[in-house]
């Protein structure tokens, strides 16, 4: 009885073993390879372009990278050029006057400011300066030389240190009335100028308008017609006579 006891403990553990651990057993070749471990990525190194190294596809001369690619590059000799007119309403200097500001009238003195600056680091020995008067202005006024059929006016501005600036102001009186379109009231023309030093160039421009006056048709002064006074005269006189001769009759 005994025996019968201990033999069905034995089976009865052996049948807790199997449930609980199974045995897997695989064919030859069968058995699963272990995973291998991904290898860390390695760092991209800076591309190089000609033995420049380039930052997000830009190739990068003596700057300093900028983030999402690109370069900031330092300049030096900056050129600047600012081009203003007068608004005649504030007699303050403006970038454009368009046609619902203050306009000018014909004969009127138009007045520009032009601002030459030097923003870099370099001296600038030369810039010569060009400025192109529109249409329907006639040139009075301003530094240099004006040509009359190129309607260009030229000066220099020489030895200009980093960040200094100059000013200049040019005068032309707007046309007169029958000389500007017949189709239009408001005319507005752009004034261009130009700076050139070295193998730089800057560009700007203002605009100005100017209005027709409107004639006004005269009004006939009020008053009697003399025709009409004779005539009423005439009339007053034939009714008094009239008035005599039935009394008389």
């Amino acid at each position: 009885m005994k025996n019968y006891f201990l033999r069905a403990v034995f089976f009865l553990a052996l049948i807790c073993v199997v449930v609980l651990n199974p045995l897997s057993v695989s064919a030859d070749g069968d058995e699963e390879e272990p995973t291998p471990t991904p290898q860390e990525e390695q760092e991209v190194s800076e591309d190089t372009k000609g033995g420049v190294p380039v930052y997000g596809g830009t190739t990068v001369y003596g700057g300093e990278p900028v983030y999402g690619g690109g370069v900031i590059v330092s300049k030096s000799g900056e050129l600047l050029i600012d081009k203003m007119v007068l608004n005649p309403a504030t007699d303050a200097f403006v970038d454009h006057l368009g046609p619902t500001d203050p306009k000018y009238r014909s004969l009127q003195i138009v007045t520009f400011r032009i601002r030459v600056e030097n923003s870099g680091e370099e001296s600038l020995g030369e810039v010569v300066v060009t400025d192109l008067l529109p249409d329907f202005v006639d040139f009075m006024s301003g530094p240099g030389s004006y040509d009359q059929d190129s309607r260009k006016l030229t000066f220099t501005v020489e030895n200009l240190e980093p960040g200094e600036s100059e000013e200049f102001h040019i005068k032309a009186r707007a046309s007169h009335q029958a000389t500007l379109p017949e189709e239009k009231n408001i005319v507005c023309p752009v004034n261009i100028a130009e700076a050139v030093t070295g193998d730089r160039q800057e560009k700007d421009e203002s605009q100005f308008c100017i209005e027709k006056e409107m004639e006004v048709e005269q009004v006939p002064e009020t008053g009697a017609d003399p025709f009409m006074i004779t005539a009423i005269g005439s009339a007053l006189s034939a009714g008094i006579w009239f008035r005599k001769k039935s009394k008389k009759d």
